[in-house]
């Protein structure tokens, strides 16, 4: 069953990327899908000297895209 989800402030989202299989730059990667998505996360960060991250956050949920550093 799926819920509502409301993110307290000052969460972090770490994501950890396989280094032998790194994605693709312009790659999206679903990370909450839920009903309902409230709040943000102070900051989304990635183990990764290439890429950064941009939070896409939606009512339903949060998938995140990977761009060039």
């Amino acid at each position: 069953m799926k819920r509502r989800v409301v993110l307290g402030r000052g969460g972090v989202l770490s994501l950890r990327l396989d280094p032998d299989r790194p994605p693709a730059a312009g790659a999206t990667v679903p990370v909450i899908d839920v009903p309902q998505l409230r709040g943000q996360f102070y900051r989304v960060e990635v183990n990764s000297d290439r890429l950064r991250t941009v939070p896409v956050y939606t009512a339903d949920g949060l998938p995140v895209r990977l761009v060039k550093r």
